[in-house]
């Protein structure tokens, strides 16, 4: 583990502004870099004895690349959104509503717990693992909420 300390703050500055250069982001930057060490961190042991730098930059690298296609799948979504909702008459908007109101009363009747999750994974955009490690359980646990939730919702919808 010492070596990991050692490699970490000899290359931290490095990535930081590897992604930086390419996002032009601090926050995002910090967001990849932190999840760069992360991955190396827990594969570690299976790197030892390999050019662990250059798979760093790698890794940074490829998680800029996701941001990018992340960021222009939000775009297009986004965009179609609003297209969507310019063409909607005013009854069509109503309904909308109305639906999104009996969603969040569907949400309502889940257990605390699984209503929290779904929250901070759907509305709040939080990764899995974030409230995971929030809440002090596995993914697993998260992805079973979910999964509960999702098959809740499609049985009160679908009939």
């Amino acid at each position: 583990m010492d070596n990991f300390e050692t490699f970490f703050k000899n290359n931290y500055q490095k990535a930081m502004y590897v992604a930086l250069s390419i996002v032009k982001d601090n926050e995002v930057s910090r967001d990849i870099v932190a999840d760069s060490f992360e991955h190396i961190l827990n594969n570690y042991a299976s790197l030892e004895g390999q050019n662990i730098d250059s798979y760093l930059f790698k890794i940074v690298k490829n998680k800029c690349c996701d941001h990018f296609r992340r960021q222009e799948i939000h775009g297009k979504y986004a965009a179609n959104t609003l297209a969507s909702a310019e063409r909607l008459t005013e009854d069509e908007w109503m309904e909308h509503n109305e639906l999104v109101e009996l969603v969040r009363e569907a949400v309502h009747e889940l257990p605390d717990r699984t209503q929290y999750v779904l929250q901070q994974c759907y509305v709040n955009r939080m990764k899995y693992r974030e409230v995971a490690a929030e809440l002090d359980i596995s993914e697993t646990a998260i992805k079973k909420h979910i999964m509960r939730a999702l098959k809740f919702l499609r049985a009160r919808f679908n009939s």
